[in-house]
């Protein structure tokens, strides 16, 4: 019972939500034409992009993105409302054309609650373990 009511107030809490998306880009022009549009949609449905290239570096394992986006929302629905909306639906087709119509990989991911990370000097409380998620692992938040 206690995994559950902790799981439940981690779910209770509005959390930012970051929308990761990897892509393989093929035709850069395309692909350029499309964030340009893109990017007034991202911004009017409440997101922010905090990382959007190919400019890093590996640190573990076999990952070499062609291109990395990283665009923060308010909360994980923000993030599906968004991917669904009519203009990114229909920007979908341009992106498709600037990755030789494979698919992005994306996720949705929720951020540790922003009050467990800013309450004191410099983040000193730091997060705190609301439970553990269907696999085992710790929820922070």
């Amino acid at each position: 019972m206690q995994r559950r009511s902790a799981a439940r107030n981690f779910k209770d809490q509005q959390m930012t939500a970051y929308f990761v998306i990897e892509l393989d880009v093929e035709d850069g022009p395309s692909l350029a034409e499309y964030e340009r549009e893109v990017t007034e949609h991202v911004v009017a449905a409440g997101g922010r992009f905090l990382v959007r290239g190919n400019d890093y570096r590996p640190i573990e394992g076999d990952w070499h993105p062609k291109r990395l986006i990283i665009i923060e929302f308010p909360d994980i629905e923000a993030v599906e409302r968004y991917y669904h909306s009519e203009p990114n639906q229909t920007l979908k087709r341009k992106r498709l054309a600037g990755t030789a119509g494979k698919p992005a990989k994306a996720i949705a991911i929720q951020g540790i609650a922003q009050s467990t990370t800013t309450d004191g000097p410099a983040g000193a409380e730091g997060p705190r373990e609301f439970g553990v998620d269907a696999n085992g692992a710790v929820v922070w938040g």
